[in-house]
């Protein structure tokens, strides 16, 4: 089938259902509950910010009326922190398998955090500039929290190392907000990497004479990546916490 007959085929697909190429899958199967609203609207997250996600335009999208949307949530807030509860269980779901190593456990749930994250780049850009419901959630009952459940796991794995609660807690939110913050700069697309072609052209100009330090890491700086950057700086964050661990089994 050629491009233009596979276009016209597409369209004539969303004027059947309803549903405008892009949509979330499940939209319109005439099933719609508060469940299945809240996973869908998780999945608009992978382009819409979710400070941007309103009742309005979950509606929209799923080709349903604002009432409806009310009618299962409740309004803004449930639907945020319903949103946000959607994704930590998802987060919880796919947690690692535990590691003999303490060291090892942390790592790789920051860098499961991460591809979360990444996952859902509206929701990376809203905890590193949110407070409310970031963590904690307004469930109904009988629901879970996930956001706490994830606490209450990560709190866990960190608590491995041995660290005095003063240290455990200080420590893993650190962890968390390493984690985020990269996250958040990637999906913003703040790191050189991203932009190293008109980075490389400006600070190429700059007299080497006057600007030693900057043509120093010039070459180096414009071709750092989100990858890159995340992996260098959740290492450092380990070998800290290695060194930390070593000082308290030798009293130090």
């Amino acid at each position: 089938m050629s491009s233009a007959n596979t276009a016209t085929a597409k369209t004539a697909a969303a004027r059947k259902t309803g549903r405008r190429p892009g949509r979330p899958a499940g939209a319109t199967t005439g099933a719609l509950d508060r469940a299945t609203v809240l996973s869908l609207s998780l999945q608009l997250t992978k382009t819409v910010p979710l400070a941007d996600l309103s009742v309005v335009l979950v509606a929209r999208e799923l080709g349903v009326t604002p009432g409806l949307i009310h009618y299962y949530l409740g309004g803004r807030d449930p639907l945020t922190s319903g949103v946000m509860n959607a994704f930590w269980r998802e987060v919880i779901e796919n947690w690692p398998r535990e590691q003999p190593h303490w060291l090892e456990n942390i790592e790789n749930v920051a860098n499961a955090f991460y591809r979360a994250l990444l996952r859902y780049p509206g929701i990376a850009s809203y905890v590193s500039t949110h407070n409310r419901y970031r963590m904690v959630q307004d469930v109904q009952a009988g629901e879970t929290d996930y956001g706490i459940l994830f606490f209450e796991k990560f709190s866990s794995t960190m608590r491995q190392a041995g660290f005095d609660a003063m240290h455990t807690a200080a420590y893993a939110h650190l962890v968390v907000e390493l984690v985020t913050s990269f996250a958040h700069s990637t999906v913003a697309r703040r790191w050189p990497g991203q932009h190293g072609e008109f980075l490389n052209e400006k600070l190429a100009q700059l007299d080497p004479k006057e600007f030693p330090g900057t043509h120093f890491v010039r070459e180096s700086l414009v071709s750092l990546n989100a990858s890159d950057a995340y992996s260098m700086g959740l290492r450092l964050m380990l070998q800290a916490l290695e060194l930390e661990h070593k000082k308290r089994v030798a009293g130090v």
